[in-house]
């Protein structure tokens, strides 16, 4: 049994009545979308909105059910439109509309596998956050604040989706911004929008605070998701970048609870064009602080964040 009318949750139940939160509703794996492209949904990732298919066949989907309440179709639909934008770090995907919309994109992992398998270097993890700074900087310059940038909300693209997906136009080893069910389509774009009114968001604000300058809160999140990826390739590397945590750090700021425009911390355009600048002395940099780590330094321990 399923429910079988309206917007989300598109809830599966079990044969008793009872809630299936791991199911997937009758209307969904019965739909003729899903038949026409042989998707066999196995599961759900985020029960009642978002649906994965059969993990033990390729080419592997996510199927989102979209809210209709949110402005997530309406940024998609501007988003979608400038994928050829090297700038643009929003996964390709289709929206499908006949009936309910739904939002059907390849499956893609998360951050830190791309951490772990295609980050060998300083200048590769400098390249992944300058590139993260780029994704967030092309949503910023069209007034779209995303809200709810965290580890979660960012995907990557290995060898093995960009094969399985071959006309998706997937690149290999890119990040992918995702979800956009809370983000907002402002009147004012970064260094005139004041605070707003926070969502609620996976990351707790700093200081319990309640409003934020919604383009500094994403810069914000995006220097926790910097200490992540860094502290993963640390604890890989055994080798423990000086640079790249300043430049988390830095992301982060320090929070004084603008309630105009925020200064607490830099623009997504500042940190892609000082990632970059650092990014040319990256093997040099690394180098020397290899160097120091061997004859000074113990190996890093991995956080407990």
């Amino acid at each position: 049994m399923s429910s079988e009318s309206g917007g989300p949750p598109w809830i599966a139940y079990n044969p008793d009545g009872s809630i299936h939160f791991g199911g997937v509703p009758d209307r969904l794996l019965n739909h003729p979308e899903m038949r026409r492209r042989g998707i066999k949904l196995g599961g759900a990732m985020n029960p009642g909105f978002v649906f994965r298919s059969i993990p033990t066949e390729d080419p592997q989907f996510i199927v989102k059910v979209l809210n209709l309440d949110t402005e997530e179709l309406p940024i998609y639909e501007r988003l979608l439109r400038e994928l050829k934008s090297p700038r643009n770090h929003t996964i390709p995907c289709e929206i499908y509309r006949e009936g309910h919309p739904l939002l059907i994109m390849p499956y893609l992992v998360q951050l830190d596998s791309l951490v772990i398998r295609d980050c060998p270097s300083l200048g590769r993890l400098l390249q992944i956050m300058q590139e993260l700074a780029e994704g967030v900087e092309f949503l910023h310059q069209r007034h779209i604040a995303h809200l709810d940038i965290c580890f979660n909300n960012i995907v990557a693209a290995l060898g093995e989706h960009v094969s399985t997906h071959p006309a998706s136009g997937l690149v290999f080893g890119r990040p992918y911004i995702i979800d956009f069910d809370t983000s907002r389509q402002l009147a004012l774009g970064p260094g005139d929008q004041h605070a707003i009114t926070l969502p609620s968001t996976q990351l707790p604000p700093p200081n319990d605070l309640k409003h934020f300058d919604p383009y500094s809160w994403d810069m914000y999140c995006l220097g926790r998701v910097y200490e992540r990826i860094v502290d993963d390739f640390s604890f890989c590397t055994k080798y423990s970048p000086r640079v790249a945590w300043w430049c988390a750090r830095w992301v982060v700021g320090e929070e004084r609870g603008c309630l105009t425009t925020c200064r607490c911390r830099p623009s997504a355009r500042t940190v892609r064009q000082v990632l970059s600048f650092i990014r040319v002395a990256a093997p040099l940099v690394e180098a020397c602080e290899r160097l120091y780590d061997r004859f000074f330094a113990s190996p890093p321990a991995r956080s407990q964040a």
